[in-house]
């Protein structure tokens, strides 16, 4: 990839962070942003996401400063990042269908166990009863945080492999019209 490719790819993966922080801000069902789809994104499709996990953060914290900030912060930001990690281990940059589904699907498992694991140590009592009633108070959360990292989750990476498969097209298509060079 040529230095211009990677600045087009991380112009096209914080367009799509400044998207997804501010859905945070327009009504949406509780759990139904794409900030989780497009860290499983960004860590599949960026080579070093140390940046990208950076901006993630200050974006985060800046849509937090709007919205109030919480004690379960660490919580859901830790969640959230460790989509970065199933981006890049899981899905990876050549990711078919099922890879992006079952990414999505893990990040959207670990994103509740994580979050509601913090929640009931910081509000329920610190009983087997406490904690089976946080999990039982959180599932209806779940279809939502299911949903849209599903959803954002194929527009992601179905955008992205089109533009890919468009620019491919366009480089064969230069490539077909160059004259044929003749060996000497």
């Amino acid at each position: 990839m040529n230095l211009n490719q990677s600045i087009q790819r991380y112009a096209v993966v914080l367009a799509m962070i400044a998207i997804a922080v501010a859905s945070r801000l327009l009504p949406h069902p509780p759990n139904f942003t794409p900030l989780a789809a497009m860290c499983l994104f960004a860590g599949a499709v960026t080579v070093t996401p140390r940046l990208i996990a950076a901006a993630v953060v200050v974006a985060m914290l800046i849509s937090d400063a709007v919205i109030g900030f919480h004690g379960l912060m660490p919580a859901v930001y830790a969640a959230l990042l460790a989509n970065f990690v199933i981006g890049q281990k899981l899905v990876g940059q050549n990711a078919g269908a099922l890879r992006v589904v079952g990414g999505s699907l893990l990040g959207s498992v670990s994103f509740f166990l994580v979050t509601n694991f913090a929640v009931w140590i910081a509000v329920y009592p610190s009983t087997m009863t406490g904690l089976a009633a946080c999990f039982t108070a959180a599932i209806p959360f779940f279809q939502y945080t299911l949903a849209g990292d599903l959803l954002y989750s194929g527009l992601f990476f179905g955008v992205f492999a089109l533009v890919a498969n468009r620019e491919q097209s366009a480089l064969r298509t230069k490539l077909a019209m160059q004259p044929a060079r003749i060996a000497e």
